[in-house]
């Protein structure tokens, strides 16, 4: 399937799981291969997981704006001034990333109810650092509030102090990252 014809949150999950099991492929059954293909003494290198499930490493895309968004440059260059379980996680990290971004690339047409259900469906799979450091994904916590009342419903002052650490915390405990977009 064409990139440029993926249109439903459907076309775009399957699209994304594809890619996602190309990256997680690279970093765990074809390791030796993946890792012997990142000569520190090549070019900036990148590595890619195509819709069919098949991954690559190579140069980034020459024509400016490229078709997708790139991934991570020159994971090559790291690999041999780190221990190899740690390059393969940050390798693993700048993956998710990719994926997320050309996912959302896709997504862009999608209105706010299919945005959000598409990050749902990417969000039950774990992620491919999950999987390369054999992480289990964290589960919800159940809520202290009544069960009458959604989880959506609270609201947090995140500029209070209190807010912060506690968000803070709540991050380190979970090993998460998260992202966060201001349109102030």
């Amino acid at each position: 399937m064409a990139s440029s014809s993926l249109r439903t949150v459907e076309e775009i999950f399957k699209d994304y799981n594809a890619r996602r099991s190309a990256l997680v492929r690279a970093l765990t059954y074809d390791v030796d291969d993946f890792y012997s293909q990142c000569d520190p003494d090549k070019e900036n290198l990148c590595l890619y997981g195509h819709p069919n499930e098949a991954w690559e490493v190579a140069l980034p895309a020459e024509e400016v704006p490229s078709e997708l968004p790139e991934p991570a440059l020159g994971i090559n260059f790291a690999r041999d001034g780190m221990n190899k379980k740690d390059w393969l996680s940050l390798v693993a990290v700048h993956s998710d990333c990719w994926l997320l971004s050309v996912a959302f690339y896709f997504g862009a047409r999608l209105n706010r109810n299919e945005r959000k259900r598409l990050f749902s469906m990417m969000n039950d799979l774990p992620t491919v650092f999950e999987v390369v450091t054999g992480q289990k994904p964290v589960k919800d916590k159940p809520t202290v509030e009544s069960g009458s009342k959604s989880r959506n419903s609270t609201k947090v002052n995140i500029r209070s102090p209190r807010s912060t650490r506690m968000l803070m915390e709540a991050m380190q405990t979970a090993n998460t990252v998260i992202i966060v977009f201001s349109l102030a």
